[in-house]
């Protein structure tokens, strides 16, 4: 009876100890900017998996939102390395690759001879993919609740920039004022 009752006690203390064990950190980010939703209407989300305490890969989207003929779409995947004390917190460096698409329509107006006019349009639709840096910081909150401040900026590639919407220049960026959740 003595060993049937140190076998069960014995068991139960195993029990409680694989209870016990460290909860695993939390390795995945949503995070969305509701500034930019109501200020621009642009929406800007972004997703990251954390890969160690230090890094972490991720894709951040902006898609425009107004009903114009011009619009805008952005998808960059980026590479996150981190300085903070805490797992994937604190100031970090990013490298992104931007892969942007533009669609801009143009209007041209003509005079008749009879004193009316007649418009024709042109659309053009660019796809550009370029390279860039950002820096900004990220903290976790209770319960899993992420607040996010960053920017970046990048130079594109390919497509004809020389007609573009931005000038021409290929300059593009990303920035980010975001609340999420890391689960």
């Amino acid at each position: 009876m003595k060993k049937t009752i140190l076998a069960i006690a014995f068991c139960l203390s195993i029990i409680n100890l694989n209870a016990q064990e460290i909860e695993a950190p939390r390795r995945n980010d949503i995070v969305a900017d509701p500034f930019l939703l109501i200020a621009v209407p642009l929406v800007n989300v972004s997703y990251e998996r954390l890969l160690n305490e230090n890094s972490g890969l991720g894709v951040n989207a902006m898609f425009t939102l107004q009903n114009d003929s011009d619009s805008f779409s952005q998808i960059s995947p980026y590479y996150r390395m981190y300085f903070g004390r805490k797992f994937a917190q604190g100031f970090f460096l990013e490298g992104f690759v931007p892969i942007t698409t533009t669609k801009e329509y143009d209007m041209i107006y003509f005079n008749d001879e009879f004193g009316g006019y007649y418009t024709e349009g042109n659309e053009k639709n660019t796809t550009t993919v370029g390279l860039g840096f950002g820096v900004g910081g990220k903290w976790v909150i209770r319960n899993g609740l992420v607040i996010e401040a960053s920017g970046g900026i990048g130079r594109r590639f390919g497509g004809n920039l020389d007609d573009s919407w931005d000038g021409g220049d290929g300059v593009t960026g990303k920035v980010m004022g975001g609340i999420g959740y890391r689960f």
